[in-house]
């Protein structure tokens, strides 16, 4: 066999798993059982700053292209409703009328609807290019503001080709996550995507290749949270519901070289010769035989820079949080992530635990999709450039460029002949982020309305937060019964027939007892997380304080995720004209509380380094 450039390959030697012995499997049961029992909490999880969402968010931002993919709970729906003006439509339902209907489907469904998210608009469809609502909640969609849209029928969303096209290319990237309609039910299939382009035009015709119908199959699998093909040392894949479950013994060896790693920076060697020597060992499902693992230092690096064991499940351009989909039990937490990776550390501003493992370099951008051209309407892309001398030699310059060659930017002719002077490619993330700075400062107007405002939204997130978990206790206390039951039901079978308990059964029932443990301390979590969110909502005055924190993070912080959280809960965008920001638009409720019409051509320098 012979490589592209004509040199021979070496054939790729396929590795052997043996199976694990009765000797082995009890002596791998057995290496931190002592350790256990004088401190029970030895492997427990600890606090952790961040959440797996953040994590979520951070890969997200790092990959161009990348979606995050929500359960129904926690997506975000948009509802439109349109009425042609047409006058052979003049017998369609009413907007009031349509709105009633959509709302009860919602209803019915246990979807919650933001007065803010509903659109109404009165234009035809059938040209493209005629209904700015429509285009504005296309955008939101794009942007990631929304994941579901409800619409009367699909006649009500398009009747050309161009539009409706547009709404199926959105729903095959998973831009638009679940789309529904009072009198026709859509289904996300590629006959179904078919039928509702023919139903956008009579003349359309739609049909995906193979690989599309795979991509889709592995895209329903990343956001349901199942098993795409490959097993995860530490976890075996439950065969009823394709979940990634703990297993036991191999879930607590691993547990044991990551705190090797955090609190005594033990080597990959070190940590493989550990993991070799206690026998650890994978299986597909709970019904496959153990077979024993021959780790290598290179393995514990992939392994401790793998964001699966925090929930974050990635394939492809598809990223989804595991602990949204079912009860996951992750095996550090993304604290404990972000100190193993060495670029990952960066970002966050956290000491690396780690060797000198070598790792690509994540871009996570500050303000992504926010900073406008002020010049051609067009978004600008965040870029960092590494600095070559000087007193902050080795750090970063961070800034934003147009990439509009048709800009005026990039047309230094014109620029003179219009301002008498050439235009800046870009922007200095300084200028930015000191406008924000100003702006938050400023945030001092319409507070008690404000806080209002802030309180409806909480209340939605709550609301949504109370169903997940709702749903992860409903599920958990299923799961316990059935173990239970299975537990009760090997109980017997080993009393009444020992021997072919022993012969056909053995291990059932530690394995079922095992579950069960995992379980009721899943549950125990689930509880308190239950009374978390039952506490009171913040106060005006922890309103207020919230947000100087704000401003005291982005004076203070150089962590760039924690930095960029802020913005992305304050800012909605930015238009930046020439080294200024000439307007900045807030999200609610902070839009109520600044008279932005003082501060709508503005420049300046934050007194902080805008470096990193």
């Amino acid at each position: 066999m012979a490589s592209n450039n004509g040199v021979p390959r070496k054939p790729r030697k396929k590795q052997e798993r043996v199976v694990l012995s009765d000797s082995q499997l009890l002596q791998a049961k057995s290496v931190l059982a002592e350790e256990l029992e004088e401190n029970p909490n030895l492997l427990d999880l600890p606090e952790s700053n961040y959440t797996v969402d953040n994590l979520v968010d951070f890969f997200v931002q790092s990959a161009e292209g990348s979606k995050k993919l929500l359960p129904k709970e926690r997506r975000r729906y948009a509802m439109y409703l349109r009425k042609s003006t047409d006058s052979e439509e003049r017998q369609v339902r009413s907007l009031e009328d349509q709105e009633v209907e959509c709302m009860a489907l919602a209803k019915q469904l246990n979807i919650k609807i933001h007065p803010d998210d509903i659109f109404k608009e009165s234009a035809s469809a059938k040209e493209s290019g005629n209904r700015p609502i429509f285009d504005k909640v296309m955008l939101g969609f794009k942007t990631g503001k929304y994941q579901g849209l409800i619409a009367w029928s699909p006649d009500r969303l398009s009747r050309n080709m161009l539009e409706g096209g547009q709404i199926i290319e959105m729903v095959d990237h998973e831009e638009i996550q679940d789309l529904l309609f009072k009198t026709y039910q859509f289904d996300n299939t590629p006959n179904g995507k078919m039928l509702l382009g023919i139903l956008f035009a009579t003349s359309k015709q739609y049909s995906d290749k193979l690989s599309q119908d795979v991509k889709r199959g592995n895209t329903g699998a990343v956001r349901d949270g199942k098993y795409l093909g490959v097993v995860k040392k530490g976890y075996y894949v439950n065969t009823a519901t394709g979940y990634y479950e703990p297993d036991e013994h191999n879930w607590q060896l691993l547990r044991k070289a990551i705190l090797m790693r955090l609190n005594d920076r033990a080597t990959g060697e070190d940590i493989a010769d550990f993991l070799n020597d206690s026998h650890l060992s994978v299986r597909k499902t709970e019904q496959d035989e153990y077979k024993l693992v021959k780790m290598t230092k290179n393995m514990v690096s992939d392994f401790l820079t793998d964001e699966f064991y925090t929930g974050v499940y990635k394939h492809g351009d598809n990223i989804s949080n595991l602990n949204d989909q079912y009860n996951f039990l992750p095996l550090m937490t993304p604290d404990e992530f972000i100190q193993l990776g060495r670029n990952i550390s960066a970002s966050f501003d956290k000491e690396f635990k780690g060797r000198g493992n070598v790792a690509q370099r994540l871009e996570y951008g500050l303000l992504r999709e926010k900073v406008i051209c002020d010049f051609c309407d067009r978004v600008m892309t965040f870029q960092r450039t590494k600095i070559p001398r000087g007193k902050n030699k080795g750090k970063w310059l961070l800034s934003y460029y147009c990439r509009n060659k048709e800009c005026l930017r990039h047309n230094d002719k014109e620029a003179i002949l219009k301002y008498g002077h050439k235009l800046p490619k870009g922007i200095r993330a300084k200028y930015v982020n000191a406008h924000i700075e100003w702006t938050l400062r400023h945030l001092t107007k319409n507070v008690d309305e404000a806080h209002k405002r802030y309180i409806d939204r909480i209340e939605q997130d709550v609301i949504i937060k109370k169903e997940t978990n709702r749903r992860k206790l409903n599920d958990a206390k299923k799961d316990l019964k059935l173990q239970r039951d299975f537990y009760a039901k090997y109980q017997t079978f080993q009393v009444s027939n020992p021997v072919e308990y022993k012969q056909h059964h053995k291990g059932k029932l530690e394995f079922h007892q095992a579950q069960i443990n995992s379980i009721e301390e899943i549950i125990k979590r689930l509880e308190d997380e239950k009374t978390q969110l039952s506490k009171a909502l913040p106060t005006r005055e922890e309103f207020v304080e919230l947000i100087n924190s704000y401003l005291e993070t982005i004076l203070k912080t150089t962590d760039v995720v924690e930095e960029d959280l802020v913005y992305r809960e304050v800012v909605l965008n930015l238009r930046a004209n020439d080294n200024f920001i000439s307007v900045i638009k807030l999200n609610p409720p902070y839009d109520l509380m600044v008279d932005l019409s003082e501060n709508t051509s503005w420049s300046g320098c934050s007194p902080r380094t805008q470096t990193i």
